[in-house]
């Protein structure tokens, strides 16, 4: 009887799932002092989630050619922003993929696309940013080219007055469209929050504020006319172009951060966490009388999960109140990372950093604006909220709340008031021997919603660019123990998809696959209290079949060594320059190649035509500086740094020789590569504390210590040769080693 009456109940609870959740439904407005509200209660706006990008560009492309429904893929990713507690989405919407030369707005697959997307996050309490002009695209990025901004380069955009009419014009249809799905103009549809006019705005040299300024209104004169009130922001702070924000008609400015930079080719080693310091909307006088919201921000290239929280409050101490990550994967591409290689993000296939993100949201939310920041490299602490470096750990600790990337450091107050437990791995309430997600919410007394993600295991570098698969699905069914005094030790598990039994728990101890279900310490929950746990739909990919080549990545010391792949070597023969990785870590603004030293080594050559279209060249390999250390625990910090290289051509080059440590520091020297293959020595002492890059600011006791290095950085260009800036520039390099 009582699983008859669940099975009658759980389609009544789908039924009514729209309405558990509050829609996004309410107006914004900014005030006189620059603070976006509500409209209905005057309380400020603190919104917090995703860049999303099914509806347009590479992502719509690959997932029809593999022949994806793109509304479901939007339907049941649009499910995991909401089981994730986000609350805001923001796209730059590729406008030539729907205008016209001549700025009209073109209703075609992409805008139904987006407006299904806008739709389904309003009715799961989701608000949308839009940015109407992207401007850039082409290539694989975009299907379509026919707009406004091609083939015109994003600096005509801006200074081309001919084209702002264009621009203009797209920015008023695109406001006055009806959405197909709401009813509603995206002008007036309160689940649209707000509209930034365009996407990283770039500008030909010496354009003055006054220009700027002039161009941002012209925007803004545009998307006006439609009769929109929304707030409007415009990204001045990209590029630095402060200055024109007192001569701006916009309600508030948009910022970017991505504290860890972009493009490294590789996944970062070592803590990041001391790079988050300070986005765009750093204070400054002149963003005063501005709201603010941060359109893209990432930990770019890092595959930790304790980044976000950490961002998040530094975003409320400068004022922000939107911020949206860049990008979330759609689910049936992210097993791959086809399209931007150097962000990583989705529920299923990135658990851990998924849950980061979903405690920062908490963060956002819960922080006030203005809120206090200070840098940290290890830990940061801020109740109910720490992030851990060492320990990959985010976690919010409260009385009925318990949030978690790994183990919690803080001690759970009151087993018996929690409400909510959403973690991965284990915890003193629920331990789980498979890597997935699980979100327990209480339902009723004795009665909670399970919904637990499948396993996964990395088999290849995320942020390569390189195809194929980066992280596979397993077929696991994990073993939870679950210390939850309300429930007890003796619960019967009970799958919401057909109300049948699917486990019983002895000692808390129960084996379940991935999937929703309702723990019971008795009777199965009513319809009425599952309705009332307002929980969205569960949905995860079938597992990947198994492939006996498939390996993990990263694989150990100890595994490569098994392999053949590695040795110890003596410490004076230890090279802290993989060239095969470096070939892989492709420069910014050169190309690498595969190429052999005098002595048939491995080598990696770095290239490039000229630095006068582009000034410089910089690329990052990440060494072992650790595992240096635990091989020869006997081996000191270093005396001299051995670089064997040369220059190819017919003179010497330049190189910058930057060495980062695993806390951030740097510490670089000018290294002159002869023409000829050479071991050239340089002393730890010529090696200075660079200050000017992003880094932790210079404390007593920092220096250059080999054991915990993380990454070698070469830099060459302009700066070092003004004089040779025209020629062609190539340097080959097979062997970083340290004379103790």
């Amino acid at each position: 009887m009582a699983v008859r009456s669940l099975v009658a109940g759980v389609a009544a609870v789908f039924a009514c799932h729209a309405a558990a959740v509050a829609p996004a439904d309410r107006q914004a407005r900014v005030d006189a002092q620059g603070v976006m509200r509500w409209t209905d209660d005057g309380s400020e706006v603190a919104v917090f989630g995703v860049n999303y990008y099914a509806p347009f560009a590479l992502d719509y492309r690959v997932l029809r050619e593999r022949g994806c429904d793109v509304k479901e893929t939007i339907r049941r990713d649009v499910a995991q922003f909401r089981r994730l507690g986000l609350n805001a989405i923001r796209l730059h919407c590729f406008d030539r993929e729907f205008s016209t030369r001549e700025g009209a707005f073109v209703d075609n697959d992409h805008v139904d696309a987006l407006d299904y997307l806008v739709s389904e996050c309003a009715s799961n309490g989701i608000y949308t940013v839009l940015t109407p002009i992207a401007a850039w695209g082409g290539g694989k990025w975009t299907s379509c080219t026919n707009g406004f901004a091609y083939p015109v380069g994003i600096k005509t955009l801006t200074s081309d007055r001919d084209l702002w009419k264009a621009e203009a014009r797209f920015e008023r249809e695109f406001a006055e469209h009806v959405n197909r799905y709401t009813g509603r103009r995206y002008a007036d549809d309160p689940c649209v929050l707000c509209f930034e006019l365009i996407n990283e705005p770039g500008y030909p040299d010496g354009t003055t504020s006054e220009q700027v300024a002039e161009y941002a209104n012209a925007l803004l004169d545009g998307i006006r006319r439609s009769g929109t009130k929304k707030p409007v922001f415009y990204s001045a702070t990209w590029n630095g172009r402060n200055d024109c924000v007192p001569m701006l008609k916009t309600d508030g400015v948009s910022g970017v951060y991505y504290a860890t930079g972009l493009e490294a080719g590789h996944a970062l080693p070592g803590p990041q966490l001391g790079f988050v310091k300070g986005s765009s909307l750093k204070a400054d006088s002149r963003l005063d009388g501005k709201a603010k919201i941060v359109y893209e921000f990432d930990a770019a290239d890092t595959p930790g999960a304790y980044m976000y929280p950490a961002m998040a409050r530094l975003f409320r101490s400068e004022g922000a109140q939107s911020a949206t990550q860049f990008q979330y994967d759609p689910t049936p591409l992210a097993a791959d990372n086809v399209s931007y290689r150097t962000h990583y993000l989705n529920l299923v296939y990135t658990p851990e950093k998924a849950m980061s993100l979903a405690i920062a949201s908490e963060v956002f939310r819960r922080l006030p604006r203005g809120t206090s920041f200070a840098a940290e490299k290890n830990e940061m602490v801020f109740p109910p909220f720490r992030v851990n470096a060492e320990s990959n750990l985010s976690e919010m600790v409260t009385e009925t709340a318990l949030l978690y990337t790994a183990t919690p450091l803080t001690p759970v107050p009151a087993l018996e008031k929690l409400r909510r437990v959403w973690g991965c791995g284990s915890s003193p309430v629920v331990a789980s021997s498979g890597n997935g997600c699980y979100f327990l919410d209480k339902v009723a007394d004795g009665q909670w919603r399970l919904q637990l993600y499948p396993s996964v295991m990395p088999c290849a570098d995320p942020y390569t660019g390189d195809g194929g698969k980066k992280t596979v699905v397993l077929a696991d069914c994990p073993e939870l123990t679950v210390r939850l005094p309300d429930l007890g030790a003796d619960f019967t598990a009970w799958r919401v998809s057909d109300g049948s039994r699917a486990a019983s728990a002895r000692g808390g101890r129960v084996v379940l696959a991935p999937g929703d279900y309702v723990l019971s310490r008795g009777a199965p929950v009513s319809p009425a209290q599952l309705a009332a746990a307002d929980v969205p739909e569960w949905w995860a990919p079938q597992p990947d079949l198994p492939d006996p080549n498939r390996k993990r990545w990263p694989p150990t010391l100890a595994e490569l060594v098994a392999e053949g792949r590695a040795k110890f070597p003596t410490p004076r023969d230890w090279n802290f320059f993989d060239a095969a990785l470096a070939v892989r870590c492709s420069g910014n603004g050169g190309w690498t190649e595969a190429a052999k030293d005098d002595r048939g080594r491995p080598a990696c050559r770095y290239r490039a035509t000229n630095f006068v279209e582009r000034e410089a060249m910089s690329a990052y390999v990440p060494s072992d500086g650790k595992v240096y250390a635990a091989a020869f625990p006997e081996a000191g910090e270093g005396r001299t740094l051995v670089v064997t290289g040369h220059a190819v051509g017919s003179v010497a080059e330049q190189v910058e020789v930057a060495l980062r440590l695993d806390d951030g520091q740097v510490w670089g020297t000018n290294v002159t590569l002869p023409r000829h293959w050479s071991e050239v020595r340089v002393p730890f002492s010529d090696f200075r504390y660079f200050s000017h890059w992003n880094v932790p600011e210079r404390q007593d006791g920092f220096r250059l210590d080999i054991r915990r290095l993380d990454t070698v950085c070469l830099c060459f260009g302009k700066w070092l040769d003004p004089s040779a800036a025209g020629r062609a520039h190539a340097f080959e390099i097979s062997s970083i080693r340290v004379e103790q």
